[in-house]
């Protein structure tokens, strides 16, 4: 299960303080009595103060629901952002030359950014391996996206460079596939269990292509709302985290035309 973002919760506590403030301001009017409009502005202030602790005792209910439909106006907001950015970065998404992709010809668009350090990545991968050979009509795109560490990097670049040998998806689920917390040296000998030459690996690792490759993916995930991974863009939709892929399989019938 995926946790709000970062900005999510941020968003949401200075919506329950503004929503806090509000409902106790409309009190301000209604309980102030002329002697209490006479006083001090500290006094005032203190009055203020209890107002709010009293009405946020009493009524915590009307609070909450000041802040779920916050939180749902903030949620379609950002929903209508992520769909806005996609189709204004399709070609990027879909069709860059530089990202690898499977089933190259099929009517509906997975896109993955993902981590090979990501256990939540790694727990979906099986699935989706399955179901990409399962629907040739379903085209992957594979979005290398190293977020938690030099190993991260390390991998990313050994994957990308496994392309110069026709070796990368073999390799990526082989990646994948490997159990525990990963250093150089296993990613090194998983490319060797898949047949790769590693002394060409380690040339082509080094190439400026692949940091052109890894900035624009770093570039584009942020644009999309990449905040964590696994993320996909399903078609034109964005979806955040680890999903249960027959989720995935419903989207993709809906980018058909099925109810």
């Amino acid at each position: 299960m995926t946790r709000p973002s970062r900005s999510g919760l941020q968003f949401a506590l200075v919506i329950a303080a503004a929503a806090a403030a509000l409902v106790a301001a409309t009190l301000i009017g209604h309980k102030r009595g002329p002697e209490e409009a006479a006083a001090p502005e500290s006094g005032r202030i203190g009055a203020f103060d209890q107002i709010i602790h009293d009405y946020l005792r009493d009524h915590p209910e009307e609070v909450d629901a000041a802040l779920r439909k916050a939180l749902e106006q903030h949620r379609v907001a950002e929903e209508e952002r992520h769909k806005s950015n996609i189709q204004a970065m399709a070609k990027e998404l879909q069709s860059d030359p530089d990202s690898p992709a499977v089933n190259t010809d099929g009517d509906v668009t997975i896109v993955e950014f993902f981590d090979y350090e990501c256990p939540y990545c790694k727990a979906m991968a099986p699935k989706l391996h399955e179901l990409m050979n399962s629907d040739k009509k379903l085209r992957f795109v594979f979005k290398d996206f190293p977020v938690l560490g030099p190993v991260s990097n390390f991998a990313a670049r050994a994957a990308l460079a496994s392309r110069k040998q026709d070796k990368y998806v073999e390799f990526h689920f082989a990646l994948m596939g490997v159990r525990g917390q990963m250093n150089n040296d296993m990613v090194l000998a998983t490319a060797k269990e898949v047949g790769l030459d590693l002394d060409r690996l380690k040339r082509d690792m080094m190439a400026p292509e692949i940091d052109q490759v890894l900035e624009r993916n770093k570039v584009l995930g942020q644009n999309v709302g990449v905040e964590g991974t696994p993320a996909f863009v399903v078609g034109g939709t964005f979806v955040p985290g680890a999903v249960d892929i027959n989720y995935i399989k419903d989207m993709v019938g809906k980018e058909r035309g099925g109810s």
